[in-house]
C-alpha cells in the first residue's frame, strides 16, 4: 500500500463514508453493444491498463458473454476482487464449472471469493473440491479448507480434512502445528482475546499468519479486503481510478486509510461468530487511530533486509524494487516500533508457525486478558 501520511479531509474514525464519485459505465456499455470480439478483447485491456477496472469489467462481460471460457472467467474474476464485488465473482466462475469439466484453477479462484464473501458454506465446499482434485497440494488450500468448514460449522469435516492431509501440513509446518489444528481454539493455552490486531509491513507476513489463525477457528477480518481504502479530498473507493478518472495529477493526493465505519462494521460482524476475532493487515499511521479499540495488539517485525527479500520475490506490481511502494515500505521498516504502538512485538523472521504459536503464547500471557475494549467498539455504527 501507500506509505501512510494522515489524510487530508475527514479522519479514519469518521463515522461517516462518502462512496466514490459517480462512475458513469453508461457509455461503455452502449458502444460494448455495437463491438464485436477483437474490438471488446482491445477494449477491455486497454481499459485495465489505465487501472479503469469498472470499465473493464462491462467489456469483459461483453466478451464473456459472446465467448466464454475460463481465461477470460478467471480474468474478469480477479477484476470483481479489486472492485471487492465477491460473490459476482463467484457466480461468474461457477457458470464457468456448469458448462465445463472442473478445473483446479477455476475451482480455487471460486473458493478464495466465497470466503472473501462470508459465504463460508459454499467456500468449504469448493476447497473440498479443490483438495480432491488437485494431486500435488500446498498446505495453504488445506488451511483455507479447513478454516471455512469450521466458519461453516462442520469442524468434523475439518478433523477429516486435518486427518487425511496430515502429512503436506506436517511438511510445511512441523508435528506441533497438526496437533494445534486438530485441537482447534480448544487447545490454545488460554483464551484468546476477543479482538486483537496484527499489524506489521508489507512483507512481515501477515496474511499467512491469518490463515494460520483462522484454520485454528479465530474469526479473521482481512484488512485489505474489508476495511482499507484509497481516499482522496473525503471520497472513497478500493481503486484508485474512481478517485482521478485517470487524471495523473491527483494521485498525489489519495491516501490509503481505514475509514472508521468500515472498521467497526466489520469488528461487528466478525464477532457476530461469537469466536475470537483477529483484523489482520496495516502497519504505522493506518492503524494508529484503532490500537485502543481493540484488546490486544501485535506488531510483526523484520529487518529491511528481509523485507527486501520477501517484496522482491513477491514481486506485487505496487511493491517489486524500483518502484515507489517498495521504497516506501523500507523507508517506513523500521519508523514505528512496536512500543510506540503498545504493541506485543513478534520477530516475523522465522519460520511462519512459529510467528503463529509466538503470537499464541504472546495472547496467552499474564495480563492479556480480554478487556472491554472489543465490546464497545463492535457496537459502534
Amino acid at each position: 500500500m501507500l506509505d501512510s501520511d494522515p489524510p487530508r479531509g475527514p479522519t479514519v474514525a469518521d463515522a461517516s463514508l462518502q462512496a466514490h464519485p459517480g462512475h458513469d459505465l453508461d457509455q461503455h456499455r452502449a458502444r460494448a453493444t455495437g463491438m464485436d470480439v477483437q474490438g471488446l478483447t482491445a477494449a477491455m485491456m486497454a481499459r485495465a491498463d489505465l487501472g479503469d477496472i469498472r470499465a473493464a469489467l462491462v467489456y469483459g462481460e461483453a466478451l464473456f458473454a459472446r465467448q466464454p471460457g475460463a481465461a477470460l472467467a478467471q480474468r474478469l474474476a480477479r477484476f470483481h476482487r479489486q472492485c471487492r464485488t465477491f460473490r459476482a465473482g463467484a457466480r461468474l466462475l461457477s457458470r464457468v464449472q456448469a458448462r465445463s469439466c472442473e478445473c483446479p484453477a477455476v475451482l480455487r479462484q471460486q473458493a478464495e471469493l466465497a470466503a472473501l464473501a462470508q459465504d463460508f458454506s459454499a467456500a468449504a465446499n469448493l476447497w473440498e473440491q479443490v483438495l480432491g482434485a488437485s494431486r500435488e497440494l500446498g498446505s495453504y488450500a488445506i488451511l483455507q479448507a479447513v478454516g471455512c468448514l469450521r466458519h461453516a460449522g462442520q469442524d468434523a469435516l475439518a478433523q477429516k480434512v486435518i486427518r487425511a492431509h496430515s502429512d503436506p501440513l506436517r511438511a510445511a509446518h512441523g508435528p506441533d502445528a497438526v496437533a494445534l489444528l486438530s485441537k482447534g481454539l480448544q487447545g490454545l493455552p488460554a483464551a484468546p482475546p476477543a479482538l486483537s490486531m496484527i499489524t506489521g509491513n508489507n512483507g512481515t507476513g501477515k496474511t499467512s499468519v491469518g490463515h494460520l489463525l483462522q484454520a485454528i477457528g479465530f474469526r479473521i477480518v482481512d484488512a485489505d479486503a474489508a476495511i482499507g481504502m484509497y481516499c482522496r479530498a473525503g471520497q472513497y473507493s478500493p481503486l484508485r481510478f474512481d478517485l482521478t478518472q485517470g487524471n495523473p495529477q491527483m494521485e498525489r493526493d489519495i491516501v490509503w486509510i481505514w475509514p472508521g465505519s468500515l472498521f467497526h462494521a466489520a469488528c461487528s460482524r466478525a464477532r457476530d461468530s461469537g469466536r475470537p476475532v483477529a483484523v489482520v493487515g496495516g502497519f504505522g499511521r493506518v492503524v494508529a487511530p484503532f490500537i485502543e479499540q481493540v484488546d490486544h495488539v501485535i506488531h510483526m517485525a523484520a529487518p529491511t533486509g528481509v523485507i527486501a527479500r520477501r517484496l522482491a520475490k513477491r514481486n506485487s506490481p505496487t511493491h517489486r524494487p524500483g518502484t515507489r511502494g517498495h521504497a516506501a515500505a523500507l523507508r517506513r521498516n523500521d519508523r514505528l516500533s512496536a512500543q510506540a504502538l503498545g504493541a506485543t512485538p513478534i520477530r516475523a523472521n522465522q519460520p511462519i508457525w512459529q510467528v503463529c504459536a509466538d503470537i499464541l503464547a504472546a495472547f496467552a500471557a499474564p495480563g492479556n486478558a480480554p478487556g472491554p475494549q472489543a465490546s464497545v467498539c463492535a457496537r459502534q455504527p
